[in-house]
This record gives C-alpha cells, structure tokens and sequence, in this order.
C-alpha cells in the first residue's frame, strides 16, 4: 500500500528505552557538570536583576547582568549559576536548529563573594557556574556576569513575516527571553535596559507562564526600558524590540542542521579501600542477584494454571466468593496462541495497544480516535494542507453521540480535549504543539483503566518508574562517589583512596542494572495474561485472513470495526489488502460494498478500501506527531500574527545556587 507507514509499537518502546537508558548513562558517568542543586530553596531568590542589552549593528548583543542573590538564610553555598539558552528549535522544522553564539565571559562581584567561573555545555543551553568548590558564600552578594550573544536579531518583512536577511526586511526585531519558564528562582526586582544603533519603533514586554500575553512594564525610548516585579517559579519574561533595518548590516538568524584520593599514617586508608574495593564488586552483584530474584518471583506475568491460554475461568465459581476467577495461577510460562476471529470482547483498540506492550503509546491514542469515528462519535475528514507539496491535513468534527455506544472515561478526556475549548470542528494541524499535557492525562487514564479492569494490580507505567527510578538514584549516587566522595574522603584520610574509582563504577552498574530489570516488573495478572493472549490471537487473524472468508454482507462493517485494531499492531495495510481483494469479488457478484462514511477520502477517484486505510494510516502517522508536539522558537515577528506573549521569543536563561 502506498503512503506513509505508522510507527510499529517495537520500534516506539525500543526507541524509548534505548533514549532513557542514554539518559541515564548521561546522567550518571557525565555529572562532572554537577547537577542544578537546590532551586529556591527556603528563602533563596533574586532580590534585584538588573541587565543592559547592547544590540550591535552586526544582530550581536553585549550582555550586562548585576545579579544580587540572596542565599538561604543560615546556609553557606559556593555561588550561583546562570544557565543561557543557545539552541532552540526552529520554526517546528526537524533536523533544525536555532543557534546563538555566546562568547566574551567574564564575572566579577562588587560585594566580594568568590567570582571565579567556568563555561560548560549544559543540554541546550551554556552553564555560567561561578564560585569555587573550596571556599563559601552567604547572606546576600552581587554578582556582575558580562557575555556576548550572536545573531539574536530576527528580520521582519514589511507585512510581519520573517526575512531570509536584513537586506529583505523592512524592520529588525530583538524578541529576547530574559527568563525561560524552567527558571524557578523567585526574581523581585526585574529591569532590562536595551541600547541599539536606532531608537525602537515599538516594545512590549511580556511575564508569566509559558504563552502568557500578560504584559510587563515597557518603555520606548533610547534607551528602551522594561521591568517586572514579584516573578515567582516558572514565571518566564519576554522583551521585544522593533527597530529601522537601515540602522544595522547584514543580520540573520543562524539556522544550523541537527536536532537540540586518604591516609592519616594508620591503617584506616587501607581498609577504606578495601571497603570501597568490596563495594565496587558487590554492589552489581548484590543488584543481580536482588533484581533477578524480583523479575523471577513478581516481574514475570501469571496465567491460569490449567486453561488454555486466552481462556478464563467462569465467574462467580471461585474460592475468593467475590465473583473473581478463582482458578490456580502460576507465573512465567506461554502456550500456543490460537486464532480468535474476533477482538477480545468488550476491549478497545487502545486497551489492547496498552495490554501488548504494557505501554500506552501515543499510537494507542491515535487508534482511539478511528476506533471513536468508527463507532459514529467523530467523522474524519481529510482537508488540503495548502499548496501543492503540502501535507494533507485531517478535520474532525465531533457528532450527536450514538445512544447505543458508551465512552470510557479515558475516551471522555480524548473527545473533551480535542474539541471542548475548540468547538466541535477542529483541524488536526490545530493540535499541533497544545495537545500534549491532554495527551498525558489521556495515558493516565488508560493505565487507570487497565488496573480498573483488573490486568495489573497497579499501573505499569508507575511499576516500572518506581524501580528505574529507584535505578537512577543508584547511578547518580555513584557518579557523585566517582567525582567528589573520592576527594572528599581523601582529604579527611589525608592520603590516597583510590577505592571509590571502583566504588562509584560498581554503584553505576548497579545503578543501570536496577534500571534495566526494573523496567520488566509490570506483572499482568492472569486475566491480563488471558486478554494478551486473545489480542495476539486476533493479531495472527488479521495477518493472515484470506479474502474468501469473509461474507459480503458484513464486509464493511467488518473492515471498519477491525481497522483500529491493524492500526496498533501495524497490520493495517495487510488489511486493507484482504478488503481489495474482497471487493473486487463482491463486484464480480454484483453485490458492491458499501463504503464506510466515517472516514471522508479527498482523492480525485472513488475512494476504495485501500485509499482509505492508506489515509487513516497516514493519519495515524501525523496525529501522534501532532499530539506530541511542543513548540519551538522562530523568526517571526512579536507585533504580528497575534502578538508576543511570555517564553515566545529567542534564547533564554534560568538560574540557581550550588
């Protein structure tokens, strides 16, 4: 079948196992970047930030910051940090990002505190750590942090849309975050002075979470000025600036290719390494042994002992007396899954998704949306995306709910997310980068529902975090003994410990070991056991129904009901193949099928059974995308198309103490 082809459920849970266990590895062997620390601990904040912006003729901008941090009260700290954002994404596009140079780094502090720093990648942004791990700091200090930001300038067309360079642009704009929305430092006092060649033609300034419109104090002028009081944790803070073209060279945004040793003359040192030494070594062992004994006795799925598998016990039989199975269960163990004709009853298509891989993915969600048109409560319709080489876009339109259908609760917030604040037509492309806190709460609820269901005894998503979670803090702990327990024992010995090397190895094995075998402890109980079963079965049922088998009477009904369900296992144009085949003899016999009505085809040619599985695939493709989306940063102007809100202009920066 033509088209693009959906994600396989394999290929999406691998991928995201092998990223978190590259999380981890990160995590834990690379924390010589130490970790952020404490974030606005107890009564820690910014009592005033003050910061010059000096906008150059060449789109740079040299950046001034006196920062007077006020430590927690009765704590001592090393100093603080201030983490400049320098890639963003760039207009939604993949394999694309913004990059703002920052070079020129000097620190200074009027009251005395340590001022000696160092520069260092920290993810997406630069790392500006000031002070020294051998001396502290309290009460409150001033800091003086001093940079240089490349091509922050975006050129703006006469009609507010980005220009490819100033030489194109009727205008030029700063559209700068001062604050991202993961600063969690509290900021009283905030004030930002713009310089630039020109006076600005327009300012605005923007505080709040992430898209808010709320405004902050903005003055025109030259300099422009802009403040904010009282900024809280997560509050970000925007400022933009629009000035003559004229007054500056050839400026443009950077666009670049890629995604965002102790002895005090005893025996003491000796037997601390010793200690250290016996650690390295039985600490992965200890995590083996534990963790294998866990998975063998609790990690593996139970089954009824004496049924075949897919079958269960009648209700109401059984000793417990509460209308549970009551049959003898083992753990471990599989048989021969026989063919079912028909989906497991009373089990939806992103119920089986979850059952399969213990995972409710983002695909699951999108087979719920057919499984919903499907069942009469939506109608898909495909839409052009616009030009000729566009993408086809997808409009939902929300339907009288059928009397005789039911929503799960996890489909109730799936129908209400889609179209309660949009009404009840709605673009997919819509979605795109506001669906993914719904898309959360969706995935809860389908872990709800499988526990409600009586498949797990509590959610799998919150078994496996527990233990990787458990895993990651093994790690990290491991990583702190390798870089700073080492020398912080070697001082109080006075000599050597070479040991906690070893014992901040073994600790990370250890660590990724209880990752690793944690993430195989979402048990299913025997009924889901039995429900897995039945969806591999109906799974080997679609894989190799021959067209013969299928009655034309009930053809259609059947393709549309069962489409859904070749969506999750990625079966779907094996599908839509047998269905070809069934038409074409149903109209040899003069008996043509009826196409579905729920699934609207664009096609120039009478939609067959085949175009319309490439479409809802296609569509599938383009909803998990679309529900996972976030948004990026661009070169578009603030003052058009809507206007700026807070966290929607360029870089960024977020702060904290350590």
């Amino acid at each position: 079948m033509a088209g693009p082809t959906g994600p396989t459920r394999s290929s999406v849970t691998r991928g995201r196992r092998l990223g978190v266990l590259g999380l981890l590895l990160a995590v834990a062997l690379f924390v010589l970047a130490p970790a952020a620390g404490a974030r606005a601990a107890g009564d820690e904040g910014m009592d005033a930030f003050a910061a010059v912006y000096d906008v150059q003729p060449d789109g740079s901008m040299k950046v001034t910051e006196t920062i007077t941090w006020r430590f927690p009260s009765g704590e001592q700290k090393h100093g603080i940090f201030r983490d400049v954002v320098v890639r963003m994404g760039w207009n939604g596009e993949e394999n694309r990002y913004r990059y703002y140079d920052l070079t020129d780094v000097a620190v200074s502090s009027p009251s005395g505190a340590p001022d000696a720093f160092r520069v260092t990648d920290n993810g997406a942004a630069k790392e500006i750590r000031i002070g020294s791990a051998d001396e502290y700091t309290s009460g409150t200090q001033v800091y003086t942090v001093s940079y240089t930001l490349h091509d922050v300038l975006n050129p703006i067309t006469a009609d507010g849309k980005p220009a490819a360079d100033s030489s194109k642009a009727d205008t030029v704009e700063l559209y700068y975050n001062v604050f991202g929305t993961n600063e969690t430092t509290v900021r009283d006092r905030v004030s930002i002075t713009v310089k630039a060649p020109a006076p600005p033609t327009q300012v605005a300034c923007y505080q709040g979470v992430d898209r808010s419109a709320t405004p902050c104090q903005a003055t025109s002028g030259d300099p422009a000025r802009f403040s904010a009081t009282g900024l809280t944790a997560g509050d970000a803070m925007s400022v933009l600036a629009s000035y003559p073209a004229s007054a500056f060279g050839d400026v443009r945004p950077d666009v670049r290719q890629g995604d965002s040793t102790s002895s005090i003359g005893s025996d003491a040192a000796p037997a601390a390494n010793a200690a250290a030494w016996a650690g390295a070594i039985g600490a992965p062992v200890l995590a083996l042994a534990v963790m294998g004994a866990l998975v063998w006795t609790r990690g593996r799925d139970e089954r009824y002992a004496d049924l075949t598998p897919g079958l269960s016990p009648a209700y109401g039989t059984g000793a417990t007396g509460d209308g549970t199975p009551g049959a003898a269960t083992v753990r471990g163990g599989s048989g021969t899954v026989a063919v079912q004709f028909q989906p497991p009853k009373g089990v939806q298509p992103g119920m089986v998704g979850t059952i399969i891989d213990e995972t409710a993915n983002p695909i699951d969600v999108s087979a719920t949306v057919i499984d919903l048109a499907v069942r009469g409560f939506i109608r898909i319709e495909e839409s052009d995306g616009g030009g000729v080489f566009s993408r086809t876009d997808w409009t939902l339109t929300r339907l009288a709910p059928p009397a005789d259908e039911r929503l799960l609760p996890y489909e109730r917030q799936l129908l209400d997310g889609i179209f309660s604040s949009r009404g009840d037509v709605v673009r997919l492309s819509e979605l795109k980068n506001t669906f993914a806190s719904t898309l959360k709460r969706i995935q809860a609820g389908m872990y709800e529902e499988v526990v409600t269901r009586g498949w797990f005894r509590s959610s799998p998503q919150t078994q496996r975090g527990a233990w990787q979670g458990l895993g990651l803090v093994i790690a990290v702990l491991g990583g702190l003994m390798l870089f700073y327990g080492r020398p912080a024992i070697s001082a109080i010995l006075g000599g050597s410990f070479g040991g906690g090397v070893a014992l901040g190895i073994g600790l990370v094995v250890a660590g990724l070991i209880v990752w690793f075998l944690g993430g195989r402890m979402a048990a299913k109980t025997a009924e889901g056991s039995a429900v897995l079963a039945q969806s591999l079965g109906f799974k080997e049922y679609l894989t190799t129904a021959e067209a013969g088998q299928i009655e034309f009477e009930e053809a259609s009904n059947i393709f549309s009901r069962y489409l859904p369900y070749a969506v999750v296992f990625g079966v779907a144009d094996r599908w839509a193949s047998t269905f070809a085949d069934v038409a074409k003899a149903a109209e040899a016999a003069n008996q043509p099928l009826v196409m579905p009505t729920w699934y609207v085809w664009s096609g120039n040619a009478f939609p067959d059974f085949t175009s319309i599985a490439d479409g809802v695939d296609s569509f599938s493709t383009t909803s998990t995308g679309t529900f996972t989306s976030t948004p990026g940063s661009s070169g578009s102007s603030g003052f058009s198309g809507g206007g700026g809100f807070s966290g929607g202009g360029g870089g960024g920066s977020s702060s904290g103490s350590w």
